[in-house]
């Protein structure tokens, strides 16, 4: 609809001549629509703006505002090659400042988006190719071009690329960029490149990500540093919530031993220190599921196997009890995943999968996991009078009682509504 009044103004120009402000206000408008194939005609009308500068309309010189636009357009969109056309036309600014256009010169804003775009991408090699754009920044502002200097976004995002990316070594590229940012603060090199709380929390999330044997340990270990930093009066580096449940994944997905007692020992620290004052901590339903996921996949001796269903069991207590949230459909699949896992196969497993799954009914939160877990842990014939259909039949939540299913949330919904 933007377009359509520019499209109008131009053929009317006799009146109403389209400025500066006019073909950038289109173009935020494609970039803040969300809808495929914006990022291209945010581009496009950004090329219209160049070509008639180029040929001596002085009212429609592109500016930085303009460009960042189209790069935040390509951020957000989901296109293949949309990092790259980010990147792209950050080069384009760079050559039309360089040709004598002082009003597009780049600035740490526009790298930070491109840094972003590549980050998101999930693009193999995105988080090598982030991390040359940061070189580039840090290059600029050490020969003196203080518009790009990197600060504290241009690190985490970096970071946070390398979290994401998977590749073997990725856990340590991101603690590296973790020193290098100590490093420039605490000499006052850059003091914009502090560290805070989600600089650690994503080099944690690197290491909870890696298969690397001492990933579990290394992620508690800067757990505990933030903890000491934050005691110590550095109060840009708070633990939350998010650093917690980390950490519990991180031992969750780890091939140690005693690992259920570790996460309980986690989360029992994380409920003092909220109930001494720091709410960034509150617990919530994720946590729980992550102390039942380390449950789940307990390794070691029956008396290990034990202990984890001890601690499954007193879990799921707490939270049925607790005001920091309720059990959820990841809550009772889990659990019944510690059922298959850490209990043999007999008559008190029967019960207790039986009694379990009537109260996950119960509280309409039977979903697809839920039925998934149900037929991994029961026989045919069980799992047919518990759930009342053949185990060979393919169904869906619909060929269910409605109350069963009513309170499950699926997929990006439950994403928000647990945030």
């Amino acid at each position: 609809r933007a377009e359509e009044i520019l499209n109008h103004m131009i053929e009317n120009d006799e009146y109403v001549k389209p400025n500066l402000h006019t073909y950038t206000s289109v173009i935020e408008a494609h970039a803040n629509s969300g809808a495929s194939g914006a990022a291209l005609k945010a581009e496009n009308v950004c090329q219209r703006m160049a070509n008639l500068y180029n040929e001596g309309d002085l009212d429609v010189q592109p500016t930085t505002r303009s460009f960042n636009a189209v790069i935040n357009a390509w951020g957000k969109s989901n296109e293949k090659n949309a990092a790259q056309k980010a990147e792209d036309c950050l080069d384009w600014m760079e050559q039309l400042y360089e040709s004598g256009n002082d009003k597009v010169k780049p600035n740490t804003f526009n790298y930070n988006s491109v840094i972003s775009a590549w980050a998101k991408s999930g693009q193999l090699g995105a988080a090598e190719r982030a991390e040359e754009i940061l070189g580039r920044m840090e290059a600029l502002y050490q020969a003196g071009d203080n518009d790009v200097k990197p600060n504290t976004i241009s690190y985490n995002t970096c970071i946070d690329a390398w979290a994401k990316s998977g590749v073997e070594g990725s856990e340590q590229k991101a603690e590296e960029l973790l020193h290098q940012m100590e490093q420039l603060y605490e000499s006052g090199e850059n003091v914009d490149a502090k560290p805070n709380t989600r600089s650690y929390n994503s080099v944690i999330n690197a290491y909870a990500k890696s298969r690397v044997d001492d990933a579990a340990k290394k992620a508690e270990d800067l757990l505990n540093k933030m903890e000491e930093m934050y005691n110590a009066g550095t109060y840009d580096i708070k633990p939350d919530a998010i650093s917690f449940a980390t950490v519990i994944n991180a031992w969750a997905r780890s091939y140690s031993f005693g690992k259920a007692d570790r996460v309980l020992n986690i989360f029992r620290r994380m409920v003092q220190l909220y109930k001494d004052g720091n709410k960034s901590v509150r617990p919530n339903v994720v946590l729980f599921n992550g102390v039942l996921n380390a449950c789940a996949f307990t390794i070691g001796e029956p008396a290990d196997q034990r202990r984890a269903v001890e601690i499954a069991n007193l879990m799921l207590k707490e939270l049925e009890l607790s005001p920091f949230g309720k059990p959820d459909q990841v809550t009772y699949g889990t659990y019944l995943k510690v059922c298959q896992n850490q209990m043999p196969e007999c008559d008190t497993r029967h019960r207790l999968v039986d009694v379990v799954f009537k109260k996950c009914a119960k509280d309409g939160q039977v979903g697809n996991l839920v039925l998934s877990q149900m037929k991994s842990v029961l026989s045919e014939s069980d799992y047919e009078k518990i759930v009342g259909k053949p185990m060979e039949e393919s169904i869906s939540l619909d060929d269910l009682p409605q109350e069963w299913s009513c309170n499950v949330v699926e997929g990006k919904r439950r994403r928000r509504h647990l945030h």
